[in-house]
C-alpha cells in the first residue's frame, strides 16, 4: 500500500511547469567571499547614497517568453542593522547600463539589513512580470546616511569572475551614471546579483490541466489546487455529483473538504488563463 501511494503522488505532482531559472552574471552565483566599495567618508564615517547595478538579457539566458520574478539575491559584504536597501526591478533599453537612457520602473520592495549576513547571499522576495525580449536592470540602492555613521551597506562579490560588467553610481562622489568599479577606480569589484524566476508559456491555451495540480485524490481532509506564479486562481467552487455547490470554501491554495460525505465530486477552478474543470474523489 505504501509504494502505491507513493507513485501515485509521482504521478499528481507530475505537472508541467517550467524550472526556475536564475539570471546571473556572476561565473559563481553563490559565493560571497568580499566586500567592494562604496561612496563614504572613512575619516566622517558618514556614507551617502549609492547604488549598485546588474543587468541581464533575457535573450542571453535563452527566454523568449514573458519572465515571471519571484526573488532576487544579493551579496553583502558588510552592513549595519540600520541601513534600509530599497531593490529595483528596471526594463533598460541597453544592456550596458552606462549607455542606457531609458529605465523603466516595474516593480521595487526593501530589505532591513542585519549585520549577521556580511560576506554571504541574501534573498528577497520581489513580484514582477517582464515583456519577452527585455533587458533586465537589478538596482540595490543604499540610501544617504547624512551625519549617521550608523546605515552602511558595502556590497558582496567573490573573485570567480564575472560575464558581463556590474556598476555602481553614487552622484555625491561625482559618480553621475553608472559605472564600473574598475572604471571608477580600477577595483576588481564583482558583485553577486541574481534575478530568479521562471519563464510564462507563449501559450497555455486549453492545455491548463497541464499546469494545474489537483492532490491527493482521494482526498480525506484537504484538497489542494497548486499552480506556477504566473497563472492566477480567481475562482474555486466544489459541486457534488448533482450539480448543488458543496459550499466549501478555497484559501492559500487548499480547500477543506473534510465535512463532506465519500463520493465523486466536480472541481471548477478558474484563473487568468481559463477554467479547468476536473473529478475528483472524497475518501
Amino acid at each position: 500500500m505504501k509504494k502505491i501511494t507513493f507513485l501515485l503522488a509521482a504521478v499528481l505532482f507530475s505537472f508541467a511547469t517550467n524550472a526556475q531559472i536564475t539570471l546571473t552574471q556572476s561565473i559563481d552565483p553563490a559565493a560571497v567571499t568580499d566586500g567592494g566599495v562604496a561612496c563614504w567618508d572613512n575619516v566622517s564615517f558618514e556614507y551617502r547614497n549609492n547604488s549598485f547595478w546588474r543587468s541581464y538579457d533575457l535573450a542571453d539566458f535563452g527566454v523568449t517568453g514573458d519572465f515571471e520574478i519571484s526573488e532576487v539575491q544579493w551579496g553583502q559584504g558588510t552592513a549595519d542593522a540600520n541601513n534600509v536597501l530599497t531593490l529595483n526591478i528596471y526594463v533598460v533599453d541597453s544592456e550596458d547600463l552606462f549607455l542606457a537612457t531609458e529605465f523603466e520602473l516595474i516593480a521595487s520592495t526593501t530589505h532591513n539589513s542585519d549585520p549577521a549576513n556580511d560576506l554571504s547571499l541574501v534573498t528577497e522576495s520581489l513580484s514582477a512580470t517582464i515583456p519577452a525580449g527585455s533587458i533586465i536592470a537589478f538596482e540595490v540602492n543604499s540610501p544617504d546616511g547624512g551625519a549617521a555613521t550608523d546605515v552602511r551597506f558595502f556590497p558582496g562579490y567573490n573573485t570567480a569572475g564575472e560575464n558581463a560588467p556590474c556598476y555602481l553610481q553614487s552622484a555625491d562622489c561625482g559618480i553621475n551614471f553608472p559605472t564600473t568599479p574598475a572604471d571608477v577606480g580600477g577595483f576588481p569589484d564583482s558583485y553577486v546579483m541574481n534575478v530568479i524566476g521562471e519563464e510564462v508559456p507563449l501559450s497555455i491555451g486549453d492545455n491548463l490541466s497541464d499546469y494545474v495540480a489537483v492532490y491527493p485524490t482521494p482526498a480525506i481532509d484537504v484538497l489542494n489546487v497548486k499552480v506556477p506564479s504566473y497563472i492566477q486562481v480567481t475562482g474555486v467552487t466544489l459541486y457534488d455529483i448533482l450539480g448543488k455547490n458543496t459550499g466549501v470554501s478555497y484559501s492559500n491554495g487548499s480547500i477543506d473538504v473534510s465535512n463532506l460525505s465519500r463520493g465523486v465530486y466536480l472541481l471548477t477552478v478558474e484563473t487568468n488563463e481559463g477554467t479547468l474543470t476536473q473529478k475528483v474523489v472524497k475518501k
